[in-house]
């Protein structure tokens, strides 16, 4: 990459958003890793977890145990994902200018600032460059790898001379590597397969609907050939583990048997995840846009098939899976923030700024006004008080591989939505408003992504669990008396490990509640409870843990820490 296909001003931005997007992930580099998180760290102690156990194709074993883990060390792993979030910003930036060239030469791209400054400022992004696991960070980066080979022979028009060969392998070394790390790297692929065969004009052709049937048909041969090869090349991949994982992702349940609940929860936490920041825009794209952008649309609905109706994902980290969504739809609503922006026959008003400064202000501060704390479980409950517009409660947000859970308040949620909803659905009934609407999008995007970011990072709203996490650990540490631990949904679980007192972790689902009732029976130890997300009072395991002795309790806002005495503990 040729520093003078940049503007001077554009390298300066990269640099200022480079060093931006580090500064907002930096608090949380340290933050405790979170339920399973803290097996990748496991995986690189071959004394502890045998080689060949990661179930995924043998570059994410590769990446995190054997290459970046050991150098960055046991309590840095959350620098691994960073690393190749800070490749992905470049990689997007360098990615737009390919896609939008500029119309004039010394024309600074703005379309790039944008797609680059939405990656640097979505929280989901941010929480996606900090997970520890590769589909956040590493998968976006081999997607990033192969979309520049693939564009880069779009614009030749996919003639293989002239130099373009190296553009070819930049493709392939991106498709093989992703499907390395994880075997939903097919998808890219497939999407990418298929624009291609809209631009040959393939499907009005039967000859060549064969001739790129067959193609397409020796790709995935060879693809599977690679992964059976692989075994030569990282000799700890154990293929017959892998196969065996992936299994359970297509149980023998009936369609309608699926935890559909389950999905629609994780998907909609993924949409407010991704935020009106970036979902909205697409309600503006043009024609040149769509042209444009056509592979990372036909990426998004391949990849919404595919966890949401293909496989049955309930059982897994769904909002982490959903995170492929973030590299298309930023480059997406870059495009279309250009567009909107750049129309100089709609000006600004004061009263514009007037207005949205009132509204955010006051949204703002309705979650500083006191909310109530649903219990996980029923889930229902939740459903039951947004229906009933009981909308002053919050929201918890956490997951199998992070975050660190924390709350944010529904009708703080619920109000930017439907503000923005009716600004951006009135521009098709009103003339000559758009950059009004794109106006409030941007403020109150803002607004909503920061406010995640806040509360993931420091809790000052609705309290911090990584704060609690910390102090608790530093008591269990210090106390000589306490010699076994469970933690409770294995909030800072593998910090407790680390002093050599962890027993176990417990869910509190109800299909385990038989299953606990035993193990809890004969317990006699003690329990770190931060609670978040809430038990329900009427629930066996708030029985127990009431009829343990509180030997340690620290609040912070609406989240409680509590180490528990109990059995002969008590």
């Amino acid at each position: 990459m040729s520093l003078d296909f940049f503007h001077k001003k554009e390298f300066v931005w990269l640099v200022f958003l480079a060093i931006f997007f580090v500064f907002v992930r930096l608090p949380a580099v340290h933050s405790p890793y979170h339920q399973d998180e803290y097996k990748w760290v496991q995986y690189s102690h071959p004394e502890i977890v045998a080689p060949g156990t990661v179930p995924h194709p043998p570059l994410t074993e590769f990446i995190y145990a054997k290459f970046l883990g050991p150098v960055v060390g046991d309590n840095n792993f959350r620098l691994i994902p960073l690393i190749f979030g800070i490749a992905n910003l470049l990689l997007i930036f360098y990615l737009a200018k390919i896609i939008f060239p500029s119309t004039s030469s010394g024309q600074v791209n703005k379309t790039t600032l944008w797609s680059a400054g939405l990656f640097t400022i979505s929280f989901y992004s941010v929480l996606a460059s900090l997970m520890v696991d590769v589909d956040g960070a590493v998968m976006p980066f081999f997607f990033l790898v192969m979309l520049v080979g693939y564009f880069k022979l779009k614009t030749g028009g996919f003639n293989l001379k002239d130099g373009n060969l190296k553009w070819l392998a930049v493709l392939i070394v991106g498709a093989v590597g992703g499907f390395l790390v994880k075997v939903s790297g097919v998808l890219p692929i497939f999407a990418l397969a298929l624009d291609f065969a809209f631009e040959k004009n393939v499907f009005k052709d039967k000859v060549r609907i064969l001739k790129y049937f067959a193609l397409g048909l020796f790709g995935v041969i060879t693809l599977v050939i690679v992964l059976f090869l692989a075994k030569y090349i990282f000799p700890f991949f154990n293929l017959e583990y892998s196969l065996n994982y992936w299994k359970h992702f297509a149980n023998s349940s009936s369609f309608l048997d699926r935890g559909w609940l389950q999905t629609f929860i994780q998907f909609a936490k993924a949409v407010m995840y991704t935020s009106p920041l970036l979902l909205l825009p697409l309600l503006f794209i043009d024609k040149e846009i769509w042209r444009k952008t056509r592979p990372f649309f036909l990426f998004i609905f391949i990849g919404l098939f595919f966890y949401l109706f293909a496989f049955d994902f309930s059982i897994g980290a769904m909002d982490r899976y959903f995170q492929f969504l973030i590299v298309p739809l930023c480059l997406i609503s870059g495009a279309v923030f250009t567009k909107i922006f750049s129309n100089k026959e709609e000006k600004l008003e004061k009263i514009d700024f007037i207005t949205i400064s009132i509204i955010s202000v006051a949204i703002f501060v309705l979650q500083f006004f006191n909310h109530f704390v649903p219990a996980l479980y029923p889930k229902t409950e939740w459903i039951n008080r947004v229906i009933s517009l009981k909308w002053n409660f919050l929201f918890p947000f956490t997951g199998g591989s992070g975050p660190t859970g924390f709350y944010i308040s529904f009708v703080f949620l619920a109000l930017i939505w439907i503000c923005l909803v009716i600004f951006a659905l009135s521009h098709f009934r009103i003339k000559n408003i758009q950059k009004r609407v794109f106006f409030c999008i941007l403020i109150l995007g803002l607004l909503y992504n920061t406010v995640f970011v806040e509360e993931y990072l420091f809790g000052k709203i609705n309290g911090s669990a990584t704060k609690l996490a910390v102090s608790s650990v530093e008591f269990i540490k210090n106390n000589l008396e306490i010699k076994k631990v469970i933690v409770y949904n294995n909030n800072a679980g593998w910090s407790v490990m680390q002093t050599g007192k962890y027993e176990r972790r417990m869910y509190t689902t109800p299909q385990f509640e038989d299953e606990y009732k035993k193990i809890l029976d004969s317990f006699n130890g003690h329990i770190l409870f931060i609670d978040i997300p809430k038990i329900s009072d009427d629930s066996f395991y708030t029985s127990y843990m009431n009829s343990c002795k509180v030997i340690y309790v620290e609040k912070d806002k609406y989240i409680t820490a509590k180490v528990l005495g109990c059995g002969k503990n008590k």
